[in-house]
């Protein structure tokens, strides 16, 4: 049980910081336009590519290196955090980025999923798969109720913080 914790904090974290950036683009791409449409599409294109890819996703898991797969698909995640932060940075940011950076971290991110699914049952005997699946439950539905609310905060506070010798947002 001991490497699956280990496993399974390190997922629920950065499922959390995950679920925090991509609603944080969301709030962003809403208060920049304003327009429905942009927050359908920001969305949308986060799983469209994941959509496609799920018919053949658990043949290419099954045929490659999982803990690769999830490596990688936590990488690509920071990575387009990253991205999108010296974008908005350097004031270059714009909503077709987070159509692009959402399409290829949801198709990533599939992998990675998947990828961590089927290697619980791997770590330990089948009378723990009671308790790994109650743990897998607390992180993935957890992180979506602590998520918004830790991004909505800090969301908040970061937007008045001094940038440029300006506020972010303006009250």
């Amino acid at each position: 049980m001991r490497n699956f914790l280990i496993v399974w904090l390190a997922q629920l974290v950065s499922t959390i910081g995950s679920n925090m950036t991509n609603f944080a683009i969301e709030i962003w791409a809403w208060e920049i336009t304003g327009k429905a449409t942009t927050l359908t599409l920001v969305g949308f294109f986060s799983l469209l590519l994941s959509s496609i890819i799920t018919p053949i996703s658990g043949v290419i898991v099954d045929r490659l290196n999982r803990k690769l797969l999830m490596i990688v698909g936590h990488t690509v995640a920071v990575v387009s955090t990253i991205i999108i932060l010296l974008l908005h940075l350097t004031n270059h940011l714009q909503i077709w980025y987070f159509h692009l950076t959402g399409a290829i971290v949801g198709t990533f991110n599939q992998f990675q999923s998947l990828a961590y699914s089927a290697s619980v049952s791997l770590m330990f005997p089948k009378q723990h798969y009671t308790r790994a699946s109650s743990l897998q439950f607390v992180s993935g539905y957890g992180s979506n109720i602590i998520a918004p609310a830790l991004a909505g905060f800090l969301y908040t506070v970061i937007a008045f913080l001094p940038h440029n010798g300006q506020l972010l947002v303006q009250s």
